[in-house]
Order: C-alpha cells, then structure tokens, then sequence
C-alpha cells in the first residue's frame, strides 16, 4: 500500500475516481461546515455505516436539522445513492481520503 500524503488528499478530491463523484461533492460542500454542530459528510458515514465501523462510534453528534436544508439533503440523497449502486468503491475511496487526510 502506498503512503498518501496531503497533496494527494486535495488531488482526490479535485479528480475524484468513477462512481464517487456524489460523494466527493458532498463533502466538497461540508468543507464549508465549522464541524460544531457536525456536517452533512458525518452523516453520510453514520448512514452507510462507516463511522461505527472504523471508529466505534457515530460521529455526527448534532441535530440534523441544524446541517441539513435543501440543498444538503440533495447532496446526501445522490451520495446514498451512488453507495447503494457501488458501496465498495465509495467504501474503498473513503479509505483513501480517511489515509490522506491523517498523513497531511
């Protein structure tokens, strides 16, 4: 396996891979979010089940309703979706990005 470094992160976000471009626009768009109150992204990985997987724990502790308005419902909608039709490759990008991001 090879070490991602933090160019890297922000190359995967720029380039996303086939088949996780919904997901790679949903957490472009939570990059916006303070992380307080939590984002739509933290969500997402509640849902598929990633955050209890690889950390134990879900890691959106806030009100949805505090994140989610029209347009972020849209992004989380088109990413379930998009894990739905290939939850392997979204599962396997998430690593990649989960690696880049603790080796920036």
């Amino acid at each position: 396996m090879t070490t991602t470094t933090s160019t890297q992160f922000w190359e995967l976000l720029e380039a996303p891979a086939a088949n996780v471009e919904a997901v790679t626009d949903l957490l472009r768009w939570s990059m916006n979010y303070d992380g307080r109150s939590g984002t739509p992204y933290q969500i997402f990985l509640d849902l598929i089940g990633y955050s209890d997987e690889h950390f134990g724990i879900q890691i959106f502790k806030g009100n949805p309703r505090d994140v989610l308005g029209y347009l972020e419902i849209s992004y989380l909608a088109e990413a379930l979706e998009e894990y739905a039709t290939h939850p392997q490759e979204v599962s396997d990008w998430i690593d990649k990005l989960m690696e880049a991001d603790s080796n920036a």
